[in-house]
């Protein structure tokens, strides 16, 4: 399916755990990684945005401690600033729809990862890339992007608001 034309695996994701977040009243939500235990994801909901990062942090016992007693937007925040900047992966999915190609003129999403940026606006000249490297590119960070979301949305409680 060629990139310009759809929502990868993130936009069901990315819909299921907004509605959970809103359903919780939580505007934060944090877990750590499964596969590497030095690893937290964290999402925070702005409206009509959702940015989601995952980083590794110095003070791990810390930013454990914070998603246990459910401070999730500390965890985020403890994320954002990590000094260990080639260990982030960071979206800002500016539609909460998870990862798709915007036209010219619109807001478009923004995928980080460690020091490079790849902006999801079809512009794939400048990025200096071939197409299909840029589509291949978007459609990785798209997997990557699922799979954090289906991490938070199986680590959100149901029943109260995060701090």
């Amino acid at each position: 399916m060629p990139a310009t034309a759809q929502h990868w695996k993130s936009a069901e994701s990315s819909k299921a755990l907004l509605q959970q977040m809103e359903a919780a009243g939580a505007d934060a939500v944090a877990v750590r990684d499964p596969e590497r235990p030095e690893r937290f994801i964290a999402a925070l909901r702005l409206p009509g945005q959702l940015l989601v990062v995952s980083a590794t942090h110095p003070s791990v016992d810390l930013v454990s401690q914070r998603v246990d007693s459910g401070a999730y937007r500390d965890v985020y925040l403890d994320l954002q600033g990590t000094p260990a900047q080639d260990s982030k992966f960071f979206v800002h999915d500016m539609d909460a729809d998870g990862l798709s190609l915007s036209g010219r003129g619109q807001a478009y999403d923004i995928v980080y990862d460690g020091r490079s940026t790849l902006a999801c606006d079809g512009r794939w000249k400048d990025a200096k890339l071939k197409e299909d490297a840029y589509e291949e590119q978007i459609a990785r960070a798209d997997v990557r992007y699922a799979r954090m979301l289906g991490l938070l949305s199986g680590a959100l409680p149901s029943t109260a608001p995060s701090r």
